[in-house]
Order: structure tokens, then sequence, then C-alpha cells
């Protein structure tokens, strides 16, 4: 069982350059299924959930200047896109910038939609 979906985005990565012919900065996603043991040691209970998850992964240039225009130029187009392209209302999003990243990434953030019982993440 795999615990990230992203895993096959950074090992595949060489064979999607080398079918796809892709220069950086490029974007890959995938759907899949995602896995998270629980063990609660005083119950004795042990499970697997599992559960569909999306990952996204931009690679950019090894250039924190130019990888941050990158980041905030794609962060910009996606909020246009769902409030000009899809018509939702800028109050109902925003961005929530996570605050402990993955050691390769310089940045990262969810976008959060206002559901009836509070802001959501969608992607």
């Amino acid at each position: 069982m795999r615990p990230e979906t992203c895993q096959s985005l950074f090992t595949d990565f060489k064979a999607v350059l080398d079918t796809t012919r892709a220069r950086i900065p490029f974007g890959l996603a995938q759907i899949g299924k995602a896995f998270r043991n629980e063990i609660t040691p005083g119950q004795f209970l042990y499970r697997t959930r599992e559960f569909e998850q999306m990952e996204i992964e931009y690679f950019v240039e090894d250039d924190e200047q130019k990888a941050m225009d990158v980041y905030n130029n794609r962060k910009r187009d996606c909020m246009t896109y769902r409030t000009e392209v899809i018509g939702i209302h800028p109050e109902h999003l925003r961005f929530r910038d996570h605050e402990k990243l993955a050691h390769y990434a310089a940045a990262a953030t969810d976008v959060e939609y206002l559901y009836p019982r509070g802001f959501g993440e969608i992607q």
C-alpha cells in the first residue's frame, strides 16, 4: 500500500520527461488511492483507512526567484479560473499556505472553498 499518491510522480519523473518531451516548468497530476494506518494501543485497535486523493506537483527551475514567480503566477491563474471562468464568488475562495513543507518544497498551498459548514479544501 502506498502512503502517498504523489510518490509515482517523483519516481517516474525521468520517464515523463523522456516520453512527453516536456520542459521545465511543467506540472503533473495524479488521482489514486491513499492509505493511512491507525493504531490505538490502548484499545488494541489497528485499522487501515483508504481514500481517494489527488496530487498536483509543479516542477520548476532550480532558481528560487524564478520558482516563486512561477508559483505566484500559478496561484493567480488558479484563482482567476475559478472566479472568472467557473463563476465562483471570490469571497468563497481562499488560499491556505502550508506551515510544514515537504523537504523538496519551497512553498505549498491549498485552495479552500466556503461550504455551509465553513472553509474546506478543494485543491
